[in-house]
């Protein structure tokens, strides 16, 4: 299918967009990408918009988007959401006569399948501050398989099932994995859905709520929530260093990636089968955490078996402090209002987590466009056309540079302070990383558990 003028140059603009506000947007799974043909990608819904805008971008074709009615509201949103493909939805407690809307929406639909166009949906309706996949609509199965039922089954369609996993909630700069599922082929269940359309139906909502279940960082008990996320932080960088346990991915985000998965995962096994295993890991994790937090230490500064030293610390702080100043300071006054601008009102705005993202892609576009704007006419207004070109190109690096400095900066403070506290409290120290192993240990047999139920189940 043709792409609409508007939606050659949205994509380009968010592409631009998306870039400039995550640190990296990784895509793994290309191979399950059909180029072309009728396919419904059917995606994990962490985020609200911001969703969309990522699929999009990890799919690389024209998508049309299935989307609940009240976004088409004003007038100006309904015009530009249709001139991009986007087809509504109606919610029975939003409108009413929703059935009969939907009708037509769900004619709309077959036909972009049949034209060989794309489909993008999110199965679980709406977005949810869980960190788990809700429970499916059976929409994008009914989706499917009407639409090869239409056209006497000559479509192949297929659905693609894909996990979003976004590595912060809300941080600027963080980084994306958008992991492709094996497609679901729609065609070979033909004969079983014929004979039992509703029975089928269920059967690949189900496959598909456990294929998405595989993609992302799945974490089914909430009340485990911290646990899952003080295990990932303790545990993870041994796993990784750790050989024989076929951890999967291109890069290092994509097996950071799939070995918090594994540990949801293992969580969760643990949770249904032995939960004393929870609780004696929970417990230990509270004492050590908690001993930790009264010394106002970070768990990776207790991984270093050899503390560093203090001079070296003081070194190293004073040596690239003095070094990036200049520049830092530059980079701060020529961003910080924007930033700090945005920061606020996404936090304000935004009515839950699964918001943030968008509020701050949407004001940081505004306020940082606006910003240079105002600096770029003052610059040409005072020295000319050229002094504004080159503030125009190193305010953006110099921004991104003041970010990194004064991470880093924090960073070595705390480290600085690890030093000192090493000379005046280094027994405390010493057995906090003594309860360490132990917790490693307890995590060591628990992986080694886990094992055997893998193996058992292969």
């Amino acid at each position: 299918m043709s792409e609409p003028l508007l939606y050659r140059f949205s994509r380009i603009v968010v592409r631009i967009g998306l870039r400039g506000y995550f640190r990296r947007v990784e895509v793994h799974g290309r191979s399950n990408i059909p180029v072309s043909g009728p396919v419904v990608f059917a995606a994990n819904h962490p985020h609200s918009v911001t969703d969309a805008l990522m699929l999009g971008f990890g799919v690389g074709r024209m998508l049309h988007f299935i989307a609940h009615s009240g976004l088409f509201r004003p007038s100006w949103k309904a015009w530009f959401l249709a001139n991009s493909g986007v087809i509504p939805v109606y919610r029975p407690t939003d409108q009413a006569g929703a059935s009969a809307k939907n009708l037509a929406m769900f004619t709309a639909c077959y036909e972009v399948l049949a034209a060989g166009g794309a489909i993008g949906i999110f199965p679980e309706g709406t977005s949810s501050e869980e960190r788990r996949v809700q429970q499916l609509k059976t929409g994008t199965a009914r989706l499917a398989f009407g639409a090869e039922a239409e056209y006497g089954w000559r479509l192949g369609v297929v659905i693609v099932p894909v996990g979003l996993n976004f590595e912060s909630r809300r941080r600027f700069r963080s980084s994306v994995l958008v992991k492709f599922g094996r497609p679901i082929h729609v065609g070979e269940l033909r004969q079983a859905y014929e004979a039992n359309p509703e029975a089928v139906v269920k059967e690949v909502t189900t496959k598909l709520q456990e294929a998405l279940r595989r993609e992302v960082i799945n974490i089914e008990h909430g009340e485990y929530l911290e646990l899952v996320q003080d295990v990932q932080r303790v545990y993870k960088d041994k796993l990784l260093c750790r050989e024989g346990l076929g951890i999967t991915g291109d890069t290092s985000f994509q097996r950071d990636q799939a070995v918090r998965r594994e540990i949801a995962r293992a969580l969760d096994h643990f949770c249904r089968n032995r939960p004393e295993v929870l609780w004696g890991l929970s417990r230990r994790m509270r004492r050590y955490n908690r001993k930790r937090r009264l010394l106002r230490l970070k768990d990776e500064m207790l991984r270093q078996e050899k503390s560093p030293t203090l001079w070296g610390q003081v070194g190293r702080f004073a040596l690239v402090g003095l070094i990036g100043l200049a520049p830092a300071v530059v980079g701060l006054i020529g961003n910080l209002p924007p930033y700090k601008l945005t920061d606020r009102l996404a936090g304000k705005l935004a009515p839950d987590l699964t918001k943030v993202h968008s509020y701050q892609f949407v004001l940081g576009t505004l306020f940082f466009l606006s910003w240079y704007g105002l600096l770029l006419f003052l610059a040409a207004s005072r020295y000319g056309s050229l002094s504004a070109v080159i503030l125009g190109l190193v305010l953006p690096p110099l921004g991104l540079f003041a970010r990194w400095y004064v991470g880093y900066l924090t960073g070595r403070r705390r480290q600085l302070r690890f030093a000192g506290l090493e000379i005046l409290q280094g027994v405390r120290i010493q057995e906090l990383r003594q309860q360490r192993q132990l917790l490693i240990r307890d995590l060591d047999e628990a992986l080694e558990a886990y094992m055997d139920y893998l193996e058992d189940l292969n």
